[in-house]
């Protein structure tokens, strides 16, 4: 059970991966300029990158003693601030479909273990369980949903591209 704990945030990647292999006639293509909006994806990924090193900070500055509850909380802030330098790197030299879509995958991953970080605190403090539970249940149901949703309009937006190819 605690194994599936670390693996949660790197589920986007897997769906990404999907994505990939699903239309991999289509992942070789060079993007437009409009397509590759690097602008916009760095000041996304800057700003949420903030959150992330803020909070492992703040962790790494608890005393020895208060720190040890916080190992999966850290955990996922690191994940989270690593994947999204990761991610701001790549958005330098992606050219290609396929490095668009890993690199979506990455922000991705570190945003769902920025919440996840989130979730493992109401776990550690004490607030009641049923109040946690219904926070954590929010903040993963609206993490899915957008996540879904786009990956949703990512297919029909390859599916258009696959059939205007054929």
């Amino acid at each position: 059970m605690q194994i599936f704990l670390y693996l949660i945030p790197f589920i986007p990647l897997l769906d990404r991966l999907i994505l990939i292999l699903w239309y991999k006639d289509l992942m070789k293509e060079i993007l437009s300029e409009d397509e590759l909006d690097r602008d916009a994806h760095r000041n996304y990924i800057l700003a949420l990158t903030g959150f992330s090193f803020t909070g492992l900070l703040a962790l790494a500055l608890l005393e020895a003693t208060v720190i040890s509850g916080f190992y999966l909380t850290i955990y996922y802030l690191l994940i989270s601030f690593l994947l999204y330098l990761f991610s701001l790197n790549f958005q330098g030299y992606k050219a290609k479909r396929w490095q668009d879509q890993l690199s979506t995958s990455f922000s991705e991953v570190a945003t769902l273990a920025l919440i996840c970080s989130i979730i493992s605190i109401l776990f550690i403090k004490e607030f009641e369980k049923s109040f946690a539970f219904l926070l954590a249940s929010i903040a993963m149901f609206i993490w899915f949903f957008d996540h879904l949703y786009r990956i949703r309009l990512q297919t029909k937006y390859l599916s258009l591209k696959r059939a205007e190819t054929k």
